[in-house]
């Protein structure tokens, strides 16, 4: 008789490739450590064993582990058969590594590492990262393949999570952090950084995600020139995305001058930043930053989009270039919100600097919301435009202040600058535009620059938007939750409703499908001004 050979394809025994390894709290080092009835005891157990790909190893659920995992060149997993390293049982295990790294991989990619804790012996003890990819190979090597899921990593010096190179265009490609907490850390939550000098072209990095993650808490350093107290930041990539995350309440210890954001890029290409909150970031007196969202020196080809910034000391969202960094060009600032940012120093809702003689070029500022009062603080403004910049445009924005607090400031010496089509509105108080050394106490005058002006017929509103309740957005602390925050929404008798500039058909500009809070662009057959596109 003949058996179908479905049937014998089932019947076959399945195919285990890679060996699996087990670690109890309750096991012995004098076990074989291959199953959960004869686990080890010790993360040492793990590092004497050279992981090939498919090999699982396995920390049992609510046990914790004094100690630290290495990796190296030896164990190397691939995309398709990864090294795992996660928990088993019920709950997470958790890594104690004292002063040490977590887990440290050298030179290795190939792994998924998930459902851990990490915890170091406290930022200011501690001189290691949670987890750490790093390489030096030489040659340009792109290593595949890492990630890091479902992971909570507190108490380091130097990170959280952190992948990093060091030897020109060396280092990772096709890297997943999702559903990471960095918290209670020093220098960063979450890192990805690579090789820098002046003159240096090429990126260490390809293919880079942060997704559905929180860095909270990363207080910083005092006393160093680095920027202290990140949340999530990617540097030296080359295509990335950071999404769905939220930073807050970090970079409170930093005092240099060049400060730290919740969350942002630099030295970058192709990055999108979106669907984030980031909150309550800090910074000290008369230090930088402490602020949102950040495009900074070098980014090129990115976007920062449907995005919620709130209550920083520094900007919602900055566009900034220092002095050594490559150029700073084809950027975008669209469809974000953002309340109450600047309370400390000199900053705005958004705000654009660079250091001459490098310049902001050819970068879009559009369809953003922002609502700012004063802060005891700071000295804010709603746009902010303190150095010279190369054909920037600002269109199609609300800018809402209260108790007199100015809505545009800009230098003199930009070139190419097109301020046109937005809605300024400060809620009673005089109107303020402080254009170089001029201060406008009007719309109509401050035209008399040549901006707000488009082929001769005169653009911007000076009217309240007709916001639901803008100014009471608060905190969402859960980034699916952003659109259902109804206070930025526009009224259905909002006169701002098909006042938009068509900002694709008159300057080429590709906006996007979408506003903030996910309706189809346009509606009506015209756009909106701010971040929200009113649905019929």
């Amino acid at each position: 008789m003949l058996i179908p050979l479905l049937v014998v394809l089932v019947m076959l025994p399945q195919i285990s490739f890679g060996a699996d390894y087990y670690l109890s709290a309750a096991g012995r080092d004098t076990n074989s450590g291959g199953s959960r009835q004869s686990p080890w005891r010790s993360l040492n157990k793990i590092n004497d064993v050279i992981l090939d790909p498919g090999d699982r190893v396995f920390l049992r659920g609510g046990d914790s582990f004094a100690g630290n995992l290495f990796f190296d060149a030896f164990d190397q997993g691939t995309a398709a058969a990864p090294i795992r390293i996660g928990s088993y049982g019920t709950g997470r295990a958790t890594i104690l590594a004292g002063d040490g790294d977590g887990i440290f991989a050298y030179n290795t990619a190939g792994f998924v590492i998930s459902n851990l804790n990490v915890r170091g012996s406290g930022a200011d003890v501690n001189d290691g990262a949670g987890i750490i990819f790093y390489t030096d190979l030489p040659g340009g090597v792109k290593l595949d393949s890492v990630t890091l899921s479902r992971i909570d990593a507190s108490g380091f010096h130097h990170a959280g999570v952190e992948v990093g190179a060091w030897n020109g265009t060396t280092g990772f490609t096709n890297v997943s952090i999702n559903g990471v907490r960095a918290y209670d850390n020093a220098k960063n939550g979450i890192t990805v950084w690579g090789y820098d000098a002046p003159g240096f072209r090429g990126y260490a990095h390809r293919n880079v995600f942060v997704t559905g993650s929180f860095a909270y808490r990363n207080q910083g350093i005092s006393g160093v020139r680095e920027p202290t107290g990140n949340g999530i930041v990617l540097s030296n990539v080359d295509g990335g995305r950071i999404a769905r995350s939220v930073a807050h309440s970090n970079g409170a210890r930093n005092t240099s001058s060049s400060g730290p954001i919740g969350i942002w890029a630099w030295r970058a290409n192709r990055i999108t930043i979106q669907f984030n909150e980031s909150y309550g970031n800090r910074t000290t007196a008369g230090a930088s930053d402490g602020g949102g969202f950040d495009l900074d020196g070098g980014m090129t080809n990115s976007v920062l989009q449907y995005n919620y910034s709130h209550d920083n000391d520094g900007a919602g969202y900055l566009l900034a270039q220092y002095e050594s960094a490559p150029s700073f060009r084809n950027n975008v600032v669209r469809y974000n919100i953002s309340q109450n940012d600047g309370r400390r120093n000199t900053y705005g809702g958004i705000m654009v600097w660079s250091k001459s003689p490098l310049e902001i070029s050819n970068s879009h500022i559009y369809n953003n919301t922002i609502y700012l009062s004063p802060s005891t603080t700071g000295n804010v403004c709603g746009i902010r435009v303190p150095s010279r910049t190369s054909s920037l445009t600002i269109r199609n924005n609300i800018i809402f202040t209260t108790a007199g607090a100015p809505l545009l400031c800009v230098a003199s010496g930009q070139q190419g600058l097109a301020v046109q089509g937005n809605t300024y509105w400060s809620n009673g108080a005089p109107f303020k535009i402080q254009w170089g050394s001029t201060l406008y106490s009007s719309l109509s005058s401050f035209r008399g620059t040549g901006q707000e002006m488009l082929q001769g017929v005169p653009t911007g509103l000076n009217l309240n938007p007709g916001l639901v309740r803008p100014g009471l957005g608060g905190t969402i602390n859960n980034p699916n939750g952003l659109a259902k925050m109804l206070e930025y929404r526009l009224t259905t008798n909002s006169p701002l409703i098909n006042r938009g500039l068509d900002l694709g058909s008159r300057f080429g500009l590709a906006t996007g499908t979408r506003d903030f809070y996910g309706t189809t662009l346009p509606q009506r057959g015209a756009f909106d001004i701010g971040a929200h596109e009113l649905a019929y």
